[in-house]
């Protein structure tokens, strides 16, 4: 393979009988076309024969009889070795004092086939490991990182390449999954700045489930420093169902609003509708400005997160009860525990007072949150780490294949499911159908009941539950 006048070894093993290497024709003559001297043990020099085809590789002592040749095969970049031997006769000054080295552009074609796959993690130190232990030569790490980038560039391109390919992938999309809705905003100087993308199946799928819409943003890592957004909800066996994901060129008020405005086109508003996120500022103005009659709701992870870092001597005594007290149905046991909180520090009970209950406690609620009280969403971005590094429109494709997978995933279980209630819901229900066996349950009348549970006694209006 021939690539900026340099010869690149595209395979090579330890035993030179099992040598083949693949080079392109009229690709420069001497120690810098192959970018390696004396590696596996021996001194070698590249000679070659542009017009036969062929290449020699010889003992950098010329009077040494080592010596190994190969020739074209048909005239194709596949060559087959024509003569070998193994034998050196120089003498051990030559040995002593040789030097072995590699070219960046060399070692970056005998790694790319270790960076096909995004997931793995290959650090320079790993190259420099490979490479003394395949090639028996030493490279410093900025040789390796470097080595690595022309890899990387190599096998995913240019990252502003990326850019020109996303109206004809958008396009493309837009054709194979007719009804949805994509679309692509550029500035005045005609540069990108965001996409949206709702696929006609997410859109179908948001009908048959509780409209509780929870938005989250996570920043990508090439080089243009762009935010990946998404919104996701529960379907109806509780599993993730992505309704829209894209990029914006950051979280700020514009971006946000067009994307809240480019899911209500997409979408519409439901009855009891929530939209579900971090407290971030922009989020909460956007929401605020595209949907003004729909309450938002806060993530309770990331209040909590807000609650460590303010008063991070209380965090350790007040996780738990901070979470029960999230989650609680009844003004008596949110009051018990707020009172423990106060115990421990009243200016985080202060801090959750302005926070607003109405945004973090199910019981407070203005709709029914169910289950969804955090931003489950950041399984989605916790998933496409690795992915995040990946150049704007392969990172779209990634994205795109994970949703495709999940849905395929779901599907599959839901035709395989013969019961009222999905795998989840079915596991909890048999659960606590098992732990009801050791409670002790007295009518009172026919909704009122009073339950003992270990010791405890409950009184449970089925009414009112």
């Amino acid at each position: 393979m021939e690539l900026g006048g340099e010869v690149m070894v595209v395979g090579c093993v330890r035993r030179w009988r099992e040598l083949v290497v693949a080079v392109g024709r009229g690709a420069g003559e001497g120690d810098e076309a192959a970018g390696l001297t004396g590696f596996n043990g021996g001194r070698r020099r590249w000679w070659s024969w542009a017009s036969l085809g062929g290449y020699a590789l010889i003992c950098i002592s010329e009077d040494c009889d080592w010596r190994f040749k190969a020739s074209s095969i048909n005239k194709s970049e596949l060559f087959k070795v024509r003569e070998f031997n193994d034998n050196h006769t120089c003498s051990l000054k030559d040995k002593v004092y040789e030097q072995r080295q590699a070219s960046s552009s060399l070692i970056s074609g005998i790694i790319r086939t270790k960076l096909t796959n995004h997931k793995r993690k290959y650090t320079p130190k790993d190259i420099i490991d490979d490479v003394k232990s395949d090639l028996g030569v030493d490279v410093s790490y900025m040789l390796a990182w470097r080595a690595k980038e022309k890899a990387m560039n190599f096998l995913r391109g240019e990252p502003a390449d990326s850019y020109k390919k996303l109206p004809g992938y958008l396009y493309t999309m837009d054709k194979t999954y007719p009804g949805s809705h994509i679309r692509m905003e550029k500035s005045s100087k005609n540069e990108f700045m965001y996409v949206y993308i709702s696929l006609y199946a997410f859109i179908r799928g948001f009908d048959h489930c509780r409209p509780i819409v929870v938005v989250d943003g996570s920043h990508l890592k090439p080089y243009y420093t762009w935010t990946f957004v998404s919104a996701s909800t529960l379907d109806g066996a509780g599993y993730i169902l992505p309704l829209t994901y894209g990029v914006i060129d950051s979280e700020n008020d514009a971006a946000w609003t067009w994307f809240f405005e480019q899911f209500k086109i997409a979408y519409g508003v439901r009855e009891n509708m929530c939209i579900v996120s971090d407290r971030n500022e922009s989020i909460i103005k956007s929401v605020s400005r595209v949907y003004p009659d729909l309450p938002h709701c806060a993530c309770i992870w990331h209040l909590w997160n807000n609650v460590y870092k303010k008063f991070k001597k209380s965090h350790a005594k007040l996780s738990e009860i901070y979470f029960s007290m999230a989650k609680t149905y009844t003004q008596t046991e949110f009051d018990s525990l707020m009172e423990k909180v106060e115990k421990v520090d009243i200016r985080v009970k202060e801090y959750l007072e302005l926070a607003g209950y109405e945004k973090w406690v199910r019981l407070y609620a203005p709709v029914n949150r169910g289950w969804t009280m955090t931003s489950n969403i950041e399984s989605i971005n916790a998933t496409l780490v690795s992915a995040r590094e990946l150049p704007i429109y392969d990172f779209l494709e990634e994205v795109r294949k994970m949703f495709g997978r999940w849905n395929c995933s779901n599907r599959k279980e839901a035709t395989q499911t013969y019961k009222t209630l999905g795998k989840k819901y079915q596991e909890m229900l048999e659960l606590n159908e098992t732990m009801c066996t050791r409670m002790t349950v007295v009518p009172s009348t026919e909704y009122l009941h009073t339950v003992n549970d270990g010791g405890r006694n409950y009184t449970v209006c089925l009414l009112k539950r």
